[in-house]
């Protein structure tokens, strides 16, 4: 049916799924607000779904699902899979206290003491 798979990614698939029906980012948004009856969503959320600097929430999750005519259980794994990436990525982030800039010395406390010890630079 497509030239490829449809992607994992949330970003990519809300892109993904948007140019093959022809939507701009301004008309996605606009046909998200008139389904919905909420007009909060604009076309820079549009572009940041995309370029995954935001996830959407559930709530426009249902009306990406109607307006783009895909299944929500689509949508939602990627979203999860968005939303566990994100975790992971935090988790994985250096904690501030590794981020001095000295190493303890493998030396006994003893030779710490001692006279020609050196701290590092």
């Amino acid at each position: 049916m497509y030239d490829r798979e449809p992607p994992e990614s949330i970003a990519e698939l809300i892109k993904w799924i948007r140019e093959r029906r022809g939507f701009s980012q301004r008309e996605l948004a606009e046909s998200l607000a008139s389904a919905s009856g909420r007009d909060t969503v604009t076309r820079a959320d549009i572009s940041r779904w995309e370029r995954g600097k935001r996830i959407p929430t559930s709530h426009w999750l249902h009306w990406l699902s109607r307006v783009l005519e895909v299944p929500l259980p689509t949508l939602q794994y990627a979203a999860s899979l968005a939303r566990r990436e994100r975790l992971l990525a935090q988790m994985l982030q250096p904690q501030p206290w590794t981020l001095l800039p000295f190493e303890l010395d493998r030396r006994s406390a003893e030779s710490n003491d001692r006279q020609d010890y050196q701290e590092p630079l």
